[in-house]
This record gives C-alpha cells, sequence and structure tokens, in this order.
C-alpha cells in the first residue's frame, strides 16, 4: 500500500462538479487575504485544483505559476483554466502556467514572485519544517507569503493515526473510514461552528473535504506561535493571523519579508 494519500485523484473528482459560486468565492476569500495583487507575481505552492492560482489571475496578478508534486493535479489545473474562464473574462489564460514540482527539491528553481501562496499543502509533504525552509527563498523582498497549516491540538495524535492507517488499508476499509469521518466532522462542525458543513465559503465540497481530511497523509501540524517563530527569525514579519475555529482546521498566515 501507498503512504500518501491521492490528492490529486481528490482534486479531479471536486473539479468534475465545480461551479461558478466555487471559483468566486476562491475569489472572495483570496481578496480577504490580499486584498492588493494586481500587477504583482503569483506562485501557487502545492496548487492542487488550480483553482486559487486562476483566481489570482482574476485578479489582476501580472503572471501566475502553479506547481505540484502530483502530475494529476497539473493535469487538472491546466484542465481548470478553460472552464473558469468562461465565468471571468479577467483570467489571462496566457499568463498562467503550471508544472510539476515538489517544494522538497533540493534543485528546485523557480524565480522569486511578489506573492507566494500554500494553503493547506506543506503540512502533507512529510517534511514540513524543510518546505517551510525552502519556501522561504521563494518570496521576493518586500513580498508576502500565504500558508495555512493544521492547528496543534489535541486531537491531531489521532488524526494522524486514523490518516495513517487510511492510506495502509483496502478499499473497503478506506470507505468505512471515510463515512465515519464524514459523520465525525458534520456533528463537530454543527457543534464547534454552528454552521451548515454543507455550505462553505472555500475550499472543497463537504464529501470531497472529508476524503481529504480522512486520507491526507503525510500529516504534520504546528501551533500559531511555532510557525510565527519560525518564519520571523528568517526575515518575515507576521501581517495576519486567522486562526481556525474548532478542534481541527488550519490557521492561516499572512507575513511579509522585510529583510
Amino acid at each position: 500500500m501507498s503512504e500518501r494519500f491521492a490528492f490529486g485523484k481528490n482534486w479531479a473528482a471536486y473539479c468534475e462538479n465545480l461551479q461558478p459560486e466555487d471559483y468566486f468565492s476562491a475569489k472572495e476569500s483570496l481578496e480577504k487575504l490580499l486584498p492588493d495583487i494586481k500587477n504583482k507575481s503569483f506562485l501557487d505552492v502545492g496548487c492542487g485544483s488550480g483553482l486559487f492560482s486562476i483566481a489570482a489571475s482574476g485578479f489582476g496578478a501580472s503572471s501566475v505559476l502553479g506547481v505540484d508534486v502530483d502530475p494529476e493535479c497539473i493535469l487538472t489545473s491546466k484542465e481548470l483554466i478553460e472552464k473558469t474562464a468562461q465565468w471571468d473574462p479577467n483570467i489571462k489564460k496566457d499568463k498562467i502556467e503550471f508544472k510539476v514540482e515538489s517544494i522538497l527539491n533540493e534543485n528546485i528553481d523557480l524565480p522569486k514572485h511578489d506573492v507566494v501562496y500554500s494553503w493547506g499543502v506543506l503540512h502533507h509533504t512529510g517534511d514540513m519544517y524543510k518546505a517551510f525552509a525552502a519556501i522561504t527563498g521563494l518570496v521576493a523582498d518586500s513580498g508576502n507569503l500565504v500558508l495555512a497549516i493544521y492547528k496543534k491540538d489535541f486531537t491531531s495524535p489521532i488524526w494522524r493515526a486514523i490518516k495513517y492507517t487510511y492510506v495502509k488499508s483496502p478499499q473497503f476499509l478506506r470507505v468505512a473510514i471515510v463515512y465515519c469521518v464524514l459523520i465525525i466532522k458534520f456533528i463537530g462542525i454543527v457543534i464547534t461552528q454552528r454552521r451548515n458543513p454543507l455550505k462553505k465559503k472555500r475550499g472543497m465540497h463537504f464529501f470531497t473535504d472529508v476524503v481529504d481530511w480522512a486520507g491526507g497523509y503525510p500529516y504534520e501540524y504546528a501551533s500559531a506561535d511555532e510557525i510565527t517563530g519560525f518564519f520571523e527569525k528568517r526575515g518575515f514579519k507576521l501581517r495576519k493571523l486567522i486562526k481556525a475555529g474548532g478542534f481541527t482546521g488550519c490557521n492561516q498566515f499572512v507575513f511579509e519579508k522585510v529583510q
């Protein structure tokens, strides 16, 4: 059995049912984190479906590069350009590029960008802090680094065990794990966040998100203070922090490279 979840396959499933409101919700959430990316270069590390790379183009980024270690993600991202361009005339198709690349590649050869975006990705690399160190070198002077990283919680080791069990299990057990997690997530979101889990402002639809959550291994996590301390020691200043609600989820960070 593989010890890595098939993220690309799950993103492809999500994009099959992507609707205009999903794209415009992505633009809205991107605007909340970075209200001004017009005429700035944008690098999406771990682009997944490519949705947020494309949304950045729709906001007026001068150039967009999306990279992912999974070739299926890159294929899905390229296909999504044509679909979303029908909804948003501001998308500049000729200014968007997607290619296979790993942030853990010691010979990575990518230019520095004004905005480096990596939402919910680096904790899945298998070496999160090595990925953190690598991504700092891709941010231009006075540029922004946007991250979303799983928060550290007493439930974190339990979820790590569940995810590891998923990737080591045969298909019938994976299905059982997914439906158990679906029930847990649904109830947990209702209790802790007081909202309908089926209505999301950002990211995957509920079921594909549950599959991602159940099987998303490798899996690491850190506290907001640990993340902030790491990057501040490397010349970054925290400009925005949006903490996850409930026991699980991602803390969101916007850093500026100040030295």
